[in-house]
């Protein structure tokens, strides 16, 4: 097959086009906000990976936070955070360039396709048309948008990246071997993108396999030809990727654990079957008809695989399969698009079930891009027949017309599905749209409800959430904190209760009913509470700071200062943490101690008002007067109603003969505080005081 250069200029056109109607395609996600579907734990709530210090870095490359061993995407989280800090939109922004940047890619492994194997006609353009076309299908697709528009799912769109790049290398290395030359070069090039993707995301793990089918069909590597190689060293060729599969498949089963994988006795092989059948189809479905796309579509167990629900997927994937492997020496592109499409899908299809998903949109990134390849390669193969006048003009401008047609349509689709996820309360009144059973999207609207301050709307969905299912224990520990927050702590604490009896293994309960018992003054009960959040989740920050503060309201002065400190080296910026050890060194007389720890308090949180009094305080038991009016100072800018750094500014102040400027902060402390506050007659003295003093002076004068 010959192929000749293009028009001047179109090598870099064609990509430029990919990258702008990606961007426009989804440009909804730019506008978006963090959702309450796990970007919290992400980001929000995560102080870990806001940095690349060493120990951010080891924190990166040693944690299985939320079941995911994901360091490089940590690291572009980290880097993000360094330009964006807690902006929604850096995050979206990378999401989606990456995003285009996978088309682009995507777009030059196909042609890598056409240029390794023959096929009608010998046209720059139908080549390069019928690549962009693959490229759209894949990237502009509805399918694309949840691992785009969910911040999140960064670790799918990276890992996807790298592993585009894993197999582009190992085509090249092919190609290499055709010209008679070794391809080491590219095999190695190979050999770190694919351990680059796994430390993204362990999605690519059955890659090995993939290309072990990529070898059959279409390299033709165990035919009968002259270019064949023996199948030992082709399977050689493989060990390096199955030592970085396994190596990642082993940290892959500890993060499964960490998520609390359904058990077999919850859900069985036949159900989990099932599950999976239903997966390959609802997929393959999707693709053609990308509609009532959802954000969860929830499992209901135990399964049933004699539900028509199953059993029309089950006899889908049987028919399919068996079709391919009959006509597999006529149609041998059918058989390898099939398998390779059920093997890349296969670690997330259910038998290893970790989360309330039966299936999910993000799980077509990587396992429909065989659909895409051939799809470009039926319109390769078409412009071939009328570039050789085997088909006429006008059949080609109405197929034309027709693949224009259904790219706009997606386009659309896209566009409208990625306003979805503009934030939490539109995705879950969506997702309810799709799912109205769907006890989890009541759940996670609920939480979306209370952020937004509609407490009884949020009470309402965790009603609804129990009512749908009685023995789901997010939905009381969610409704448990949603009646603290109203002042029934006894409703909330039987909620708490509820919640780990149906689930003992949740830490963030134990935590929450500590607080919840701690506001009730039962102290002890909080403390066990605490402690039991922590034997389950050693890791768990908050909980050490709040047994902290248990300890320090028992007058456990060194039982509190090891539980902040404890706090603070798991989390380095956790700006309370530092606040509250620094007051206890300066109960204990450790005034440098308590000033260090409130400036990283401060370093940590810099619009907090009261880590700056907090510091004024100590300076000024130091004797640092000046430093201690400055952060008074700086309190009151941030808090302009702080009665009490008026009051210890005007004290200050006093100290260093400024009377006019102590009566002033008195006299506003006294304004800012209600008659019946505890602290009002301590600030009405010292008001009082001050005047008698200026009073006496102007008698002496």
């Amino acid at each position: 097959m010959k192929h000749r250069a293009g028009p001047r200029g179109a090598a870099a056109a064609v990509p430029a086009a990919i990258v702008l109607l990606v961007l426009i395609c989804f440009l909804p996600v730019l506008d978006n906000d963090f959702v309450n579907w796990d970007d919290a734990d992400t980001f929000t709530a995560n102080l870990h990976y806001r940095g690349v210090s060493p120990s951010h870095l080891a924190w990166m490359f040693t944690t299985l936070h939320m079941g995911h061993y994901q360091p490089l995407a940590w690291l572009t989280h980290a880097l993000v955070y360094r330009v964006w800090g807690m902006d929604p939109f850096g995050y979206h922004l990378v999401n989606l360039l990456l995003h285009a940047a996978n088309a682009v890619l995507f777009y030059w492994f196909i042609l890598l396709l056409f240029r390794l194997f023959a096929a009608p006609g010998d046209g720059w353009f139908g080549e390069h048309c019928a690549a962009l076309v693959g490229a759209l299908l894949f990237a502009i697709h509805p399918l694309r948008v949840e691992p785009v528009a969910w911040a999140t799912e960064r670790r799918e769109v990276l890992c996807g990246f790298f592993l585009i790049l894993t197999v582009s290398a190992y085509l090249r290395m092919q190609e290499e071997k055709r010209a008679g030359r070794t391809g080491r070069v590219w095999f190695v090039v190979s050999i770190l993108c694919y351990a680059s993707s796994l430390l993204s995301k362990a999605m690519g793990l059955t890659l090995p396999v993939v290309l072990l089918v990529m070898d059959w069909y279409p390299l033709g590597r165990f035919a009968g030809n002259g270019r064949a190689q023996g199948r030992a060293a082709i399977l050689i060729e493989k060990l390096p990727y199955v030592a970085l599969a396994l190596g990642i498949a082993t940290v892959a089963a500890f993060g499964v654990q960490h998520q609390a994988a359904v058990p077999l006795s919850q859900h069985g092989v036949i159900g989990r079957m099932a599950q999976a059948a239903y997966g390959l189809s609802f997929y393959l479905w999707k693709t053609v008809a990308p509609v009532r796309l959802c954000a969860l579509y929830p499992l209901t167990l135990p399964v049933n695989p004699t539900a028509w629900t199953f059993i029309v997927p089950a006899l889908v994937v049987v028919t399919i399969s068996a079709a391919a492997i009959g006509l597999r020496r006529r149609y041998p592109w059918a058989l390898s698009a099939w398998a390779s499409y059920m093997v890349i899908a296969s670690p997330v299809l259910g038998f290893v079930q970790s989360g309330p998903q039966l299936a999910a949109d993000r799980y077509t990134y990587l396992s429909c891009l065989p659909w895409a390849v051939l799809a470009a390669a039926g319109i390769y193969r078409w412009s071939g027949q009328w570039e050789l006048r085997h088909l006429g003009t006008s059949v080609a401008a109405t197929a034309g017309a027709v693949v224009i047609a259904v790219l706009a349509t997606l386009g659309m689709l896209t566009f409208r599905q990625a306003r979805v996820w503009k934030d939490s309360l539109t995705l879950w009144n969506h997702a309810l749209d799709i799912e109205p059973t769907s006890c989890a999207a009541y759940n996670n609207r609920g939480h979306a409800r209370q952020d937004s301050g509609d407490v009884s709307g949020a009470l309402a969905d965790y009603d609804t959430a129990v009512r749908l299912n009685p023995a789901y224990a997010d939905a009381y520990a969610s409704r448990g904190n949603a009646r603290d927050t109203t002042g029934d702590r006894d409703g909330a604490l039987t909620d708490y209760t509820i919640a780990l009896r149906l689930d003992p293994t949740l830490s963030v309960v134990y935590n929450n009913r500590g607080i919840t018992r701690q506001a009730k003054g039962d102290l002890p009960g909080a403390l066990t509470d605490y402690n039991q959040a922590l034997r389950l989740d050693p890791e768990y920050a908050h909980a050490y700071y709040n047994r902290g503060t248990v300890r320090q309201a028992q007058g456990d002065a060194d039982g509190a200062l090891a539980d902040f400190t404890s706090a603070i080296g798991i989390a380095p910026q956790y700006a309370d943490a530092y606040t509250n050890r620094g007051t206890v060194r300066q109960g204990k007389g450790d005034l440098a101690g308590a000033i260090d720890d409130f400036s990283h308090a401060i370093h940590s949180a810099p619009e907090n008002a009261a880590a700056y009094f907090n510091r004024a305080n100590a300076r000024k038991a130091q004797g640092d007067l000046a430093g201690a009016i400055a952060d008074y100072s700086d309190a009151l800018r941030l808090d302009s109603h702080f009665a009490s750094a008026y009051n210890n500014r005007g004290s200050a102040r006093k100290v260093t003969g400024d009377l006019d400027g102590a009566l002033a902060d008195y006299s506003q402390a006294v304004q800012l505080t209600a008659p019946e506050a505890p602290r009002r007659p301590v600030y009405e003295r010292n008001l009082a005081a001050i005047r008698r003093q200026l009073a006496e002076g102007s008698t002496h004068r």
